[in-house]
């Protein structure tokens, strides 16, 4: 059976390793930008908001699945 999530786009994704997912969507929560423009620092929070709310629901699959 193929997992699907949606993003804050709302477009779908396919989870096809659930444990890789997790791993990759964590070290792209872990990235920061220094010295940033304001332009940077608001596209900055977005994509932190992007990877938080992704990790959320990954998580939340990984406990359907348990």
């Amino acid at each position: 059976m193929k997992k699907y999530i949606k993003d804050l786009e709302g477009e779908l994704i396919e989870v096809t390793n659930l444990k890789e997912a997790i791993f990759q969507v964590a070290m792209y929560m872990g990235l920061l930008y220094n010295n940033q423009c304001p332009q940077q620092q608001s596209f900055a929070r977005k994509r932190q908001k992007y990877w938080k709310d992704l990790y959320h629901k990954l998580n939340q699959l990984r406990t359907e699945q348990e």
